[in-house]
């Protein structure tokens, strides 16, 4: 009987304050861990996002460039000038050269539906630091034009992206095709391909940046005699 009264006032048993030290130690381990396993996933992620914002404005610039690139010298007389052996303006002209015969601008013209002359000139512009793909329409513009001149318009969004390459390279091969018996000189017919590459951060991290680089075939092709 003693004994049993005794059991009813035995203190109740539970943790000890260095077994909830632990606990709580292993809990906030644990907690950083998870923390931290989480800040990498949305940085990755994040990251990913700006990473497709970025390569959606490069190759949006590409797709315009290309896209006049591949309607250089159209002319409804281009049939014409070919059976007839004269030589067909490709319609594209590169700016200067360097030691690898790479320009940094680009000039193209054509002629639309309407029968109109069309001329497109496409360089880099570097403004307060930033760089930006731009694009100039005017009849006479060319790859001389002043680079601070008012007609220039941004076709890449430089709050967007830092562009630090603008590159453009010509490939042009001829293939014997015809000798005139007459004069003895040979026709050869050309095809030319130009191939634009891009570089570029985005402009609030420039730890996200890529280079694109896209070959186009010219339509039309070009005779020499």
């Amino acid at each position: 009987m003693y004994l049993g009264r005794l059991a009813q006032f035995r203190p109740a048993t539970g943790f000890t304050i260095v077994e909830l030290l632990v606990a709580m130690a292993l809990s906030l381990v644990i907690a950083v861990i998870t923390t931290s396993f989480a800040g990498n996933v949305f940085k990755s992620n994040t990251q990913s996002i700006y990473m497709v914002q970025l390569s959606q404005e490069m190759r949006s610039a590409i797709q315009l460039i290309s896209r006049d690139i591949r309607r250089s010298g159209y002319s409804d007389d281009a049939l014409a000038r070919y059976l007839s052996s004269q030589a067909i303006n490709s319609g594209v002209i590169l700016g200067e050269l360097d030691a690898n015969g790479v320009a940094g601008c680009l000039q193209v013209s054509y002629k639309n539906l309407t029968g109109g002359s069309v001329n497109a000139v496409y360089r880099l512009r570097t403004i307060s630091g930033v760089g930006r793909v731009a694009a100039h329409f005017g009849a006479t513009a060319s790859c001389t034009t002043e680079i601070m001149d008012s007609g220039w318009a941004d076709i890449t969004d430089p709050f967007l992206a830092d562009v630090s390459a603008l590159e453009f390279q010509r490939n042009a091969s001829q293939t014997d095709i015809a000798e005139n018996p007459d004069t003895g000189n040979v026709i050869q017919v050309g095809i030319e391909a130009i191939s634009i590459r891009i570089s570029a951060s985005l402009h609030s991290d420039d730890t996200v940046n890529r280079t694109i680089t896209n070959r186009m075939q010219l339509r039309n092709q070009y005779l020499t005699i």
